[in-house]
């Protein structure tokens, strides 16, 4: 399998010397990376929450018709199913888990943004995007969940 190159752009401003350049791609791969595994543990969450919102009506639309035939017995077992299947996305926390990711790959894609206005316009303040980039990990750290499979998901598919 071939791995993919982030690194396709039209245009680095001839101001910016070799070191700068070096600087700011490696500010982008980290945060590129960062932004992908968010961006797919968000996309993997939200088909957990979609399936078990399915199952969850399945069961309960199954146990309203069961119930008709068979009585009411049934009627409790498959409603505590969808019951059950609810109470466990929210002990999981599924709405804030994909909220969160979906916060952190936006301010990612914001971050690489800015890293590529900066090789495409020569204008890097090193300072100002320093504490940008410690400010939003240091608060993406504290809110989001682990996305270290993902991470690795990313290792194997883009080049290093």
């Amino acid at each position: 399998m071939q791995k993919k190159y982030i690194f396709d752009w039209n245009h680095i401003s001839n101001k910016l010397t070799r070191s700068q350049i070096e600087e700011l791609k490696s500010y982008y791969k980290t945060y590129h990376r960062k932004s992908w595994a968010f961006k797919m543990a968000a996309k993997r969450i939200k088909k957990w929450k979609l399936l078990g919102n399915s199952m969850s009506v399945i069961f309960a639309s199954g146990g309203i018709v069961a119930a008709i035939p068979t009585g009411s017995i049934s009627l409790v077992a498959i409603s505590t199913a969808s019951i059950m299947i609810q109470t466990w996305m929210k002990h999981k926390n599924v709405d804030l888990k994909i909220h969160s990711c979906t916060f952190a790959y936006q301010n990612y894609e914001h971050l690489l943004n800015e890293i590529i206005d900066a090789l495409r316009s020569g204008e890097f303040n090193r300072d100002d995007l320093l504490s940008k980039m410690n400010i939003i990990d240091n608060y993406i750290v504290d809110i989001t969940p682990v996305v270290d499979k993902y991470l690795k998901k990313y290792d194997n598919k883009f080049s290093a």
